[in-house]
This record gives structure tokens, sequence and C-alpha cells, in this order.
């Protein structure tokens, strides 16, 4: 049976769309503008996205120079939006679509399979708390880089993906946040999610395992970052539980 995504169920789109367009979102505030600060630079680079849904990095990636940029995502619907959005791009620039982006429709963990050329740049953000099997993603990445060649991604971050029974938050009496509840992180695995009243699953892993499969893959970690609450003030409005621990991890290595 042929997998599908949640995200092409139409209601569940809708929802999801709704979310992305709002400009105060995590996605918009965080997520993008750390990504952006992490990638190297793009001029003349070949940049494969994993997990690209509506298209929105890989818009930000021609606009910094990319020469060619490949996306993989198994959501039909995220995938038209991207090529509608990546079509105009190559419109407004007079860059021919066939020798500037290819989208493609599959399983991220099984992108080998569409014998893509070797990339300088693969990204990824916030899917790999998806993977089943990382060190099996991670070595199929490695041989899809140039020796030399970055990975960059973020992830839910382990704080985050270890919850699995209970509240997340220890409060007090009045039901203010004290505390975010730890207790199931050294137990490494899957777990069951629910978003837009859908079920969905996740797995956790803690940051040494995702910095040591990284290292066992042939990857040298050049940087990472946990962001929390800083001077914006968007910030500050939207998201003040930041103050207190992070939500994303950011990873980037180059391939030895």
């Amino acid at each position: 049976m042929q997998q599908k995504s949640v995200y092409d169920e139409e209601e569940f789109f809708k929802l999801y769309q709704k979310l992305r367009q709002n400009p105060h979102s995590l996605n918009e505030i965080v997520e993008k503008k750390t990504m952006l600060e992490m990638v190297p630079n793009l001029t003349n680079k070949r940049v494969l996205d994993l997990g690209c849904g509506m298209g929105e990095h890989l818009a930000l990636y021609l606009k910094n120079g990319a020469d060619f940029l490949a996306g993989v995502d198994l959501s039909e619907a995220m995938l038209s939006v991207a090529q509608e959005n990546l079509h105009k791009f190559c419109g407004k620039s007079g860059r021919d679509e066939k020798e500037t982006f290819s989208l493609n429709q599959c399983p991220m963990e099984k992108f080998d399979e569409l014998h893509l050329p070797l990339m300088d740049v693969i990204t990824s953000s916030f899917a790999f708390h998806y993977i089943a099997n990382f060190p099996d993603l991670l070595k199929k990445i490695t041989q899809q880089l140039k020796t030399g060649g970055t990975l960059v991604f973020s992830q839910e971050h382990p704080i985050v993906t270890c919850h699995k029974d209970g509240d997340r938050w220890q409060k007090d009496e009045q039901k203010r946040p004290l505390a975010y509840r730890l207790n199931y992180y050294r137990e490494e695995g899957e777990r069951d999610r629910n978003w837009f009243k859908k079920p969905f699953k996740t797995y956790h892993r803690t940051v040494s395992t995702i910095i040591n499969d990284l290292i066992s893959a042939g990857f040298t970690i050049e940087e990472m970052r946990e962001p929390m609450l800083q001077n914006e003030p968007e910030w500050q409005e939207n998201f003040k539980d930041l103050a207190h621990r992070p939500v994303l991890l950011f990873v980037k290595a180059r391939k030895n």
C-alpha cells in the first residue's frame, strides 16, 4: 500500500495553511531565521531539502544564490504549493524551471531511490523527529553529499519529543506553568501524538544519541543551536515559554 500523508486530507491541510499564514508562528520567527543563519554560502550550490513542504525554504535558497534545488516530500498537496511558488520565482528571474528545481513525491526515508545528483548542501526543517531509523537516513544523506558537503537540520528538541504520558507541565494551584516534565527523557523510541485531532507518530532520541549517530555516519559537528527567549518583541509576546526551555534543536554538520 502506498504511504499517504495526513497533509493530503483537505481539512487538515486547510488548518495547517492557516497556521503557517500567521506571521508570528514559530516557523516564521524562529525556525526560518535560524536555518538561514546556519546554512553555508549557497552561491552556485546544489541543495536538497528533505521534507520540503510548501517550498518556502527552497524559495529562500534560490534567493540566496543556489544553482539547483531538489525537494522531497510525501504530501502531494504540499508539493503542489511548492511548485506554484517556485514557478513564480523562476518566471520573475527568467530562470529555466527544469534546470533550476526538481520536486519529488516520496517518503523522506526513500529519497535515495530518486537517483538525484550529488549535493553540496542538504537541509531538513522540522522533520527528523518523524524518522524511525535515523542512522539509516544519515547513511543515505552521507552518500548523497559531496565530500565536505554540509547537512543543516532542525527538529523538535528532545526535551519536547520525550513527553509520553500525563501533563507536559507541572503547574501551581493557579494552573501557571512551573516546570517542564522530563521524566521520560531516558526512554527513547516511538511516541503517539495528536494534532488537529489527527493521530500521528514521532520518535524520541536523546541529544547524545542524535550527535553520536551523526558522528558514526561520518560527520563533523560544526554548530548547534537551541533558540530560547531573546530581545525580539515577537518572541516575548508569542512564545513566553521559550524563556524556560528550547522547542527546537538545530545542527550543522560537515561530511568528512
